[in-house]
């Protein structure tokens, strides 16, 4: 025992597990953990030491939620700071790493943060290169990332196709898929793999929208791939690959060839002992020179250790000479295409519970089905807003019927529209104003173009998974966020103005057979106003409303009788109208609305009833609400006064009204 007031000596057993001496990897990124250094392809990243605390302590807790006690608690013991300090720190963290869109620290709102990359993990003893070409039985594969939702078997299909070319037999695979749907990611997390397993990853991204120099993307992979190499191949490349590096043009055709001896030669080069993979992003960005060097790259791929990936847009290849170049690398021998498809349902639930910590009730994992159609990016965007945040808060989970569409949100989505032409975008809002689903008809009425070039446009929207075709003659939008999104970009004035356009356009064109359309058309005009023709709107409102109602669909028609009231509200206040609307909407809630409000919109025709000195209306509320069980007291007064309204009203209607009104006063009598 030791002596009296003598700490006892900790032994290795008492003493905490430190964390093992790891190197973590993830993207292009290595994070040292005994060295205590950040490095991006090789290259140590100079950032303060709190940011390398916090990367250790994400990274090291990344199947968790780390709450920003933790956070406080571990980079700042024993000292008082605000939680402004663990934002600063978060923001440095995120500049470092070009994690602009939060995809890599993701923030949990009320919680936390979480790292989200697919990291793996060596022994920093074991940094260096292995001396031999590993082989699976020798390197494992990184260990499943739990927050990649929805890519299991697209992962797994490259890397069957990985394995396959460790020994010499390369391929090619190409990743597919609209603007959101996880092509990057994807990317990102086969170069991980890649690198799990032994291999040696080059990646680049094609730049869209950016002027950049011809070989660009190339001369990204050269420099890449020649840094800290002294072999006569890497030499060869680099002297080859000179004017490129320097943002020349090659000037002569064999130009480009001797690049591409360059390159398949230092990429082949037998002193190099580990496969090698390539993983290009955006390739549909790419020029023409890039694209031709590639396929030729490609034809030799099959007689090598490499695994080539690209990632492309639906619909963003150009119908020119780069189209045709990007269309014969997908053809080409030993190609692997994926097309990455939209998250379902139970997809979508996984991913809320990933992001969030909490399982989604099913009506919410199906309104971000509904909102999304399924697209990763929208979703993660989606869980960011209040309505999402609320959604998940209520134990119940219930959720606002409507969307507040926050800043983020429509700038995610109008980035993916602004690929498209101006009157292409043009032409999809006036469709929103449509509806989620429309007609080419109607579409063409409203628009007022030659059928050719509203093919053209819609043609457009649909290349680039804007709208998809749902049956004959119509269109629906992919994304119901992309119509709510064009809707609302507008201006108040502005929807108005569209709705009038459109209401007045559909009117003239169907003529006598509006009753058909009368709903449709009446919900345009009711919208257009102030500056449609009030009568007209309220005429066809009240018609459709009636017909919605005949045909039991309650919720329809209390949507046009709300509309048409509003519309009633332009004109004088001495329109009688307004108890037929009033009354029509009492009925309508009465057949599919909570009851409370059917009891109070019966009250308020009843006011309107006798305030217009209509008896047999004022008996039909006074019904309505003694059917609904009203305050008994009220029901009886609401009842007495109607026969008291009735008495010198005559004719069979009036009659049957008064027997109805006597019953149900004889209904409330006390036995």
């Amino acid at each position: 025992m030791a002596p009296s007031g003598t700490p006892k000596e900790r032994t290795t057993a008492d003493a905490p597990a430190s964390p093992p001496a790891t190197v973590y990897a993830f993207g292009d990124f290595e994070l040292d953990a005994p060295l205590f250094e950040l490095r991006r392809a090789g290259d140590k990243v100079r950032i303060e030491p709190k940011v390398l605390d916090l990367l250790l302590v994400l990274v090291r807790s990344r199947d968790r939620i780390v709450q920003k006690s933790e956070i406080l608690e571990t980079l700042w013991p024993g000292v008082t700071v605000s939680e402004a300090s663990i934002w600063r720190v978060v923001l440095e963290a995120r500049r470092a790493l070009g994690d602009a869109e939060q995809r890599t620290i993701v923030t949990v709102r009320g919680r936390g943060f979480r790292f989200a990359a697919n990291v793996t993990e060596s022994p920093a003893a074991a940094r260096e290169a292995p001396t031999h070409a590993p082989t699976l039985t020798q390197t494992q594969a990184a260990a499943p990332d739990r927050s990649f939702v929805g890519r299991e078997a697209a992962l797994a299909a490259v890397g069957a196709r990985l394995t396959e070319a460790m020994p010499g037999r390369g391929s090619l695979v190409w990743l597919s898929g609209e603007a959101g749907i996880g092509k990057t990611r994807m990317a990102d997390e086969i170069a991980q793999m890649a690198r799990g397993r032994g291999a040696t990853v080059l990646t680049a991204h094609a730049h869209l929208g950016i002027e950049v120099p011809p070989l660009q993307l190339w001369a990204d992979l050269v420099r890449k791939h020649t840094r800290d190499r002294s072999d006569d191949a890497s030499k060869q490349l680099l002297a080859a690959a000179g004017p490129l590096l320097r943002g020349e043009e090659p000037k002569e055709p064999g130009e480009l060839f001797a690049l591409f001896e360059a390159v398949s030669r230092s990429f082949a080069d037998p002193s190099r002992e580990r496969p090698l993979v390539v993983v290009i992003d955006d390739l549909h960005a790419a020029d023409e020179p890039s694209l031709r060097l590639l396929e030729l790259l490609a034809r030799e791929v099959r007689h090598n250790a490499w695994l080539i990936a690209a990632t492309y847009r639906d619909g963003a290849v150009p119908p020119d000479g780069r189209g045709h170049a990007l269309g014969g690398l997908i053809a080409s021998t030993g190609s692997l295409a994926i097309p990455l498809r939209r998250f379902s349902l139970k997809e979508v639930a996984r991913l809320v519970e990933v992001h969030t910590g909490t399982p989604p009730s099913s009506r919410f994992a199906e309104a971000l089905l509904d909102r999304s159609g399924g697209n990763p990016l929208y979703l993660e965007q989606l869980l960011k807003t209040e309505w999402a945040e609320g959604a998940l808060r209520v134990a119940a989970q219930e959720l606002a019927s409507t969307l507040d569409l926050q800043r983020g949100l429509i700038e995610t989505v109008g980035r993916h529209l602004d690929g498209m032409s101006g009157p292409g975008r043009e032409l999809l809002t006036l469709a929103a104003v449509l509806g989620k689903e429309f007609q080419l008809a109607e579409l063409a009425v409203a628009s007022g173009l030659a059928p050719e070039l509203l093919l053209d446009h819609v043609d457009e929207a649909v290349r680039a998974s804007v709208l998809v075709p749902a049956g004959e003659g119509r269109h629906r939008f992919s994304h119901v966020l992309v119509r709510d999104v064009l809707y609302r970009r507008v201006s108040s004035a502005e929807r108005v103005a569209l709705h009038r356009r459109v209401g007045e356009a559909l009117l003239a064109h169907y003529g006598d057979a509006i009753d058909a359309y009368a709903g449709q058309v009446a919900n345009h005009l009711l919208r257009g106003l102030p500056g449609a023709d009030p009568e007209r709107a309220i005429e066809l409102g009240m018609r459709a409303a009636e017909r919605q109602a005949k045909l039991g669909r309650y919720k329809e028609a209390a949507k046009l009788w709300v509309r048409t009231a509003t519309a009633l509200s332009h004109l004088s206040g001495g329109d009688a109208r307004r108890v037929t609307v009033q009354l029509g909407l009492a009925k309508a809630l009465e057949g599919g609305g909570p009851p409370s409000e059917a009891r109070e919109a019966f009250l308020d025709a009843a006011v309107l009833a006798e305030t217009f000195r209509c008896p047999q209306q004022l008996a039909e509320a006074a019904l309505g609400y003694a059917a609904l069980d009203g305050d008994v007291t009220r029901r009886r007064a609401l009842l007495e006064q109607s026969l008291t309204a009735l008495a010198s009203a005559e004719g069979d209607a009036a009659r049957g009204l008064k027997a109805l009104v006597r019953a149900a006063l004889d209904g409330d009598r006390p036995e």
